[in-house]
Parts: structure tokens; sequence; C-alpha cells
């Protein structure tokens, strides 16, 4: 292997345990710690501290809270406790060790001016004047433009390195010796941990428009760094290790995690049992044929919602990750470029894009006249406010109107937000649009297939139906609702909107599903495969607006026409859900008192609002399972729930789907949520008061800092002192047989990774022995029990227990 081959191998081994930060525009819930995912949960935490001085457990204080409120139970602790040989914690309580936060490092010469050429370098679109020269990689063109930087000492040094940024990385790194070079480049890579995290993911992103103006890998951000540590004389950054963590925190996060799962697991048995589920299913047993089924995303957030519309009528509600199961990148009416909205663990396979309906293309055209006109306004108001002659003429002209509009939006945002809809609309007005499924073209790579083929819609309209469990007993309306947020001056707006459509609305899903399920082609094929769907039921596709509650439908014609009572009903019984389940999340944002209709639709459309919902937050389990497992349960928002029916899976290929892909996901949103919680410094982002977006990709701490990747404090907390979310690790719930699911376990790695190395927790609701059980992180099942761990039960699937990741002791 060449001297420039094992380099590139200890930068990739060096880089791993970066995790890569997705831009504002699709802010993706990551794992801060994601790279350390292959050691135990307390390994990670504490390496986690030495790297990003993070602390990796709750602070004393929230968990003083905790126990005073008693979402820590005095007697589930006692067992902990007893188990883990620490009964002093009865008496002592939590140790002060666990109090201090993490305090940012300070910036630094090389940081300083890093950031400045990085910050420059990546922008995208917001500078008035573009850095030159970007074309040629991140190396190239700060090698041509740092000597002109007199914040650099020795800038002359800077042409005598090589042009290619590996051979600059080699010759930088030649005085260090081998077996310290991989050490080196992760502490140069941790130093800025947030900016080297969007470094890598652009890195990977080949096709991303941006990354093609402006190309950057890790070698050149670590060419351009040894540089600058040159420069300053400053050796490689120190592993920070500030001595927050404490032995007994694993012991307080147990108790706490398990004095939410034993209740939890307790109602999932008593539920299972009442609903006689090891007999049957009410579909198998001829139940009644609901009004209308909806198909919500798994979000914690449609749980709420679900539940209060159940209460209000005869309907049926499922949970199926919110881009449905089809793989799309999506162009919307008029725009040339088409965005990604699936999961970010698969890539694209469809272009699916719009056109206008049959009748309304002389509407489409006053539409697209009128989004031209906006877009120019809008583009010349911009440079007009950029450009070097024009700013002061400009504010001078134009002062009173933008004066007046921020007056409207800080006194009454929500009246100056319904006219400037009015106004929006009046200029480019609405057109019917339809999503155009069939395959019309194919280019030469596989993202370049706009539609699908006959064969295709067949195929991902039975995969749909299946894993969710939807075969028969359909009623006459089925409503796919996709879901969003809706806020505004919120740079971290894409991390309310749907996860699994890659930080997008979820809406375009919804409608290109809802027409496969209509297209008579495919209903033909679904006969053949053992899935009927009356003629007279009509897939109808809507979104559900998380922020306000609000359920908008797409195609209300369709409706009207084909069930016209059952749809007025249904929109009827859709407003009274709103209305309660607005109430409902009313009670616990600060400040939302009086009419919960108004005092949501006010957070939506205010500017200044921190906290217009809650997103994610106390998010803690992860439900698969058959609706009457949980329905009538108040889950209080914080669980995932998918649909699954385990009688018409036996070959587990279904939940293995649910298990490694949405489950992984949510894993990701809920290690985001704790991180950000027990570290809102290291591993959050800090307040909002004082954020800064750089570049429109991410956002730091006043004018230089590292990108701040996680979630703010207002996302988490309800006040300084006061946590909202409640950190704790996602426990999983599963309606199968315990053999099925141990089979699949041990097909995956990345789930041998979770629940052997306690990222996530494990429990199975067995309808054939009607057990429940929970798997240790050794791969043995245990009869859950609120008594301790019980007697360990081999699995049934094989001869020997999964091995487990790492070797730890045993904690839930």
């Amino acid at each position: 292997m060449s001297d420039q081959a094992k380099l590139a191998a200890q930068l990739e081994n060096a880089a791993a345990t970066i995790t890569p930060y997705w831009p504002l525009q699709s802010f993706i819930a990551a794992n801060p710690i994601q790279g350390l995912e292959r050691l135990s949960f307390e390994e990670a935490v504490e390496l986690g501290t030495d790297l990003f001085g993070g602390r990796g457990y709750p602070g004393a204080f929230a968990v003083r809270q905790a126990l005073a409120e008693g979402r820590i139970d005095r007697q589930v602790l006692r067992r902990v406790a007893e188990r883990h040989e620490r009964p002093d914690l009865l008496q002592d309580g939590p140790a002060e060790g666990l109090t201090p936060l993490s305090a940012e490092a300070a910036p630094g010469e090389v940081n300083r001016v890093l950031i400045k050429w990085l910050a420059a370098f990546l922008e995208e679109g917001q500078a008035g004047w573009p850095m030159p020269g970007r074309d040629q990689g991140f190396w190239c063109a700060w090698r041509a433009l740092a000597l002109h930087d007199r914040d650099l000492p020795k800038r002359a040094e800077i042409s005598a390195l090589p042009e290619d940024s590996l051979d600059a990385l080699a010759a930088l790194m030649a005085e260090v010796p081998q077996e310290d070079c991989e050490a080196v480049m992760t502490a140069h890579l941790v130093a800025l941990p947030g900016w080297s995290g969007y470094v890598k993911w652009r890195a990977g992103q080949h096709g991303h428009p941006w990354q093609q103006v402006a190309p950057i890998t890790l070698v050149d951000y670590l060419a351009v760094r040894l540089t600058l540590s040159r420069q300053f004389d400053e050796p490689a950054p120190a592993l920070v290790s500030d001595g927050t963590l404490a032995p007994d925190g694993a012991v307080w996060l147990e108790a706490w995690e398990e004095s939410y799962r034993e209740p939890l697991l307790q109602n999932l048995q008593r539920s299972a049992e009442s609903n006689g589920k090891a007999e049957g299913t009410p579909d198998e047993t001829g139940g009644e044929t609901p009004a209308a089924q909806l198909i919500f995303c798994i979000d914690v957030r449609s749980e709420v919602f679900r539940r209060h519309l159940e209460q209000v009528g005869p309907y049926d509600t499922l949970g199926f990750a919110g881009f449905f199961g089809i793989p799309i990148a999506h162009r919307a009416f008029g725009v040339d470029t088409a965005v990604a909205s699936c999961p970010v663990l698969l890539e694209p396979k469809h272009v699916v894009q719009e056109a206008p309906a049959p009748g309304h293309e002389t509407q489409a055209a006053r539409h697209l006249k009128g989004c031209a006109h906006l877009t120019g306004s809008k583009t010349l108001i911009a440079q007009l406010k950029e450009s070097v002659a024009t700013p002061f003429a400009f504010v001078e002209t134009a002062g009173g109107f933008f004066g007046l509009a921020m007056a409207g939006r800080t006194l009454l945002p929500r009246r100056f937000a319904k006219l400037l809809t009015r106004l929006r609309d009046r200029v480019s007005p609405a057109a019917k649009l339809a999503p155009q499924i069939a395959l019309s073209s194919c280019g030469p790579r596989d993202e370049d297939v706009v539609g699908f083929s006959d064969a295709e819609r067949i195929f991902y309209a039975e995969a749909s139906l299946s894993i969710m469990g939807l075969t028969q007993n359909f009623a006459p309306l089925v409503l796919l609702c996709g879901h969003g947020g809706e806020t505004v001056n919120n740079p971290f707006a894409a991390g309310l909107d749907c996860g699994a459509c890659g930080g997008n609305h979820g809406g375009p899903n919804a409608r290109v599903m809802a027409a496969i399920l209509n297209d008579p082609l495919v209903r033909s094929g679904l006969i053949e495969r053992g899935i009927e769907i009356p003629e007279t039921t009509l897939f109808l596709a809507a979104a559900h607006n998380t922020t306000t509650d609000a359920v908008t439908l797409f195609d209300p014609e369709a409706g009207r026409s084909r069930h016209p009572e059952a749809f007025a009903k249904l929109q009827y019984d859709l407003a009274r859900a709103r209305a309660a389940a607005s109430a409902e999340r009313c009670r616990r944002l600060p400040a939302a008192g009086g009419d919960s209709l108004a005092a949501v639709d006010s957070r939506a459309a205010d500017w200044a609002q921190v906290r217009p919902e809650w997103g994610l937050a106390r998010n803690a389990a992860f439900i698969v399972g058959h609706r009457d497992l949980t329905r009538g349960l108040d889950l209080e928002g914080r669980s995932f729930l998918h649909s699954y029916d385990w009688r018409s899976d036996m070959d587990g290929r279904a939940l293995e789907v649910i298990l490694t892909a949405p489950m992984v996901v949510a894993e990701w949103i809920n290690t985001q949520y704790y991180f950000s919680t027990v570290d809102n410094v290291a591993y959050g982002a800090g307040s909002k008061i004082t954020h800064n977006v750089v570049g429109t990709f991410g956002v730091m701490q006043g004018n230089a800092s590292d990108l701040m990747t996680g979630l703010p404090a207002q996302s988490v907390m309800s006040s300084d002192e006061r946590l909202y979310h409640e950190p704790l690790r996602l426990m999983t719930v599963v309606e199968a047989p315990v053999a099925r699911i141990e089979d699949i376990i041990r097909r995956n790695d990345i789930l041998q990774t979770l629940f052997g190395n306690g990222w996530v927790a494990l429990a199975a609701l067995d309808p054939e022995t009607g057990g429940l059980q929970r798997r240790g992180r050794n791969g043995t099942w245990q009869p859950a029990s609120s008594d301790g761990p019980g007697r360990a039960v081999a699995p049934q699937a094989s001869e020997t227990p999964c091995a487990p990741v790492a070797q730890i002791p045993e904690v839930a």
C-alpha cells in the first residue's frame, strides 16, 4: 500500500467518529455520536466526553426534578439501585458530578480563521459576492486566496505546498509518527465536529448542486486546517475531558427509563389480553367495516390526533412511515429540480413530477405566471439589498412598507399571515395538479426514471399495504395523511417536517400513493396477489399540519362525488378531532392559553415564536403491532406507532423492513433529542436567541462558532431551568412471535448493534404464547416483570443466543 493510500485509509478511520450533518433545508435527526454506536452506550458516552467534551447522562437538576415529580418512581429506583449494588443512591440522591454543563472551547486562531474561510466557501447563494475559484475545490481555492489573507502571519509559505490536497496533507503529516497519524487527524476533526460533519456530508453528495459548484472533501478540510496550524504554530488540539460523567449516571438513567417503560408494558399487555389477540384480530373474526380508514405517519405527533379522531367517530387509523414506501424525488409544478422525498437511508429511484389535472391547464398557466412574478420580485429585492450601490436608497424608498410589514408580523401575526395568503392567491391563484405516476421517460441513470412502470406501481402498492397489514376489510374512504409543520422565521423548520420524507412535507408522497392505489390496473394486479380492493373504495391524499392539527384534503371533490355523506361526516369529525388535539397540545405549550385553535394558528404565524410546536419532544417508545393493541390508550404523544399484522407476515419480511428502516430512523430521532437535552452546548444547538444562520445550511452561535448540529434549547426545554423532553433511550415493543423477531435480529448487524449495545431496548408481546418478554443485551429473552430481570429464556429460533457486540453489565 502506498503512503498516500495508507494516509487516506487512516483519514477514513478518523472520520468514522464524525456524524454527518444534514443542512437546514433537510434537517435530519442523527445521533451526534453515531460513529461510536459500535461500542456499548456507556462506553460511547464516556468516549464522547473525551472527544467532544459532552455530558452523556442527565444532570443532577433534571434527576431531582424527575424524582420530585414522580417521573422516577422510587420503588423502581430501589430495585435498579439494588441490582447495581448502589443502595446509597436512595439516601444520597444524584451526585453533584452530574451537574456541570460542558463549556464551548475558546475558538483559537486556527478555528477562527478556518470558520471564516469555510463559511465563505460553503455558502449557498446567501453572499452577494461569492468566493472566487470555488469550482476548483476548497484546497485549491483557499491556497490561491490565502496569500492575500492578512490574518496569516506566514502566508508566503503556502504557495510552496502541493496543488493536490492529498499530496499537501501527506507533506503536512510527514513529521507525525505513523502510529499517531490517525489520532492526530481525529483530534483535528473533532475540534470543530459540526463543520467537519457538514463537510463529510457534502463530500458524499456527488449529485448535490452546491457540491458541484463548490466541491469539498475531508482531505481538503484537513489540508487547510493543518496549514493554519503551522501558520499560527498551534499544536494538534487536545482531546477534551471535563470530568462531567459520574459513575452512577447509568443507574439514574435506567431508573428513569424503567419508571416509564414498566407502566407502558403493563398497559400494553392488559390491552392485548382484553382484546384476545392470540385468538385472532378483529378483521379475521369478521369485524365491522369502519366508516373510513386513515393512514398517518408513525410520527409521535400523529398519535395524539389518531386517538382523538377514533374517539369522535367509527374510524380506524393506521401508522406507516410517512413516505408511504415509495422512494421518490418530487418535482413540483414549474420547478426544474426534484427534491428527494424518502428516508436518507434510501436513494430515490423514481422522479415524480406534478402536472395540471385534466381540464385545469388554464388555471395552471395563471398559477405558473404568478409564481414567476413572485419569484422575480423576491430576487429583485434581494439584489437591491445586497448590491454595493443600492441598499441605502432601497431602504429610504421601501422602508415604510417594510416597517408596516414588521408591525403586522409582530402585533397581528395571524391576521397578517392570512393577508399575505390572500395576496399571494390573487397574484398566483391555486391550480389543481396531479402527480404523473405513469412511466414517461428513462435516462441513463436510475434517478432519471420519471414515473413508474405498471409492474412497479403494483409492487409498491402491494408492499405498502402488506407491511401495514391493510389487505382486507377496506373502508369506502381511505385517507393517506402526509404531514409537515408550519412555522415562520425558523431555521429548524425542516426538523418539524417528515423525517421519512427527508425533512420535507409528506403531502407529495401521499398524493402519489393515493394515485397508485386508485389506478384500475394496479387494483387488477393486486387481485392476483390476494389483495382485493372494492370498487367503491376511494383513496384520498391529505396533509396533517402538526403545528395546527389541521388536515387538508388535496382532492375533496372526489370525496364529495363518490361518498357524499361519509365524506361530509369525515370532514366534520376531522375538525372535532383537531379541536381536541389542539387543546391537548396547548396544555403543554408555554403561554398557549385561551382558545386553543386560535393559539396554535397564532404560533404557526408568529415570527417571534421560539416554540411553534414541540416537535417530537418526549419520544420514548416505538410500538409495532395492530392498532387494537394501543387503541384507547393515552400514550401522551410519546410513541411512534407502526401498524403491523403478524398473522399476514409469516416469513417476517415485513417486520424486517420495519425494524431495519423506520425503527432505525426513530433511534436517530430519539438519540438526537436525548443528547440535545443532556448537553445542549456540546450536542445541541444552544439558545435560538443567539443563533446566526450561515450560508443557509447551518447555524452558529454568534458570528463565529462551530456549526450547531443538534436541537435548540427551546425544542427540549420549557424554561432555562426545566426540561420538557425526558432524556430516555428508545424502547421498541413488537407484537410478534419471539422466534421471528430473533431470526430477524440475527440477519441484521444494525439490529445486533442497537439492541446488543444498549442504544435501544426491546420487548415482545408474543401472540402465540400471550406472554410479554424483554430481550437482554446478551440475546436472551426474559419474562417481563416489575420485580426485576426474571429467569432467562433462550431464543427458540436457534441453538445459541446472539453474541453481544460488547461485553458489558446486563442493563435493561
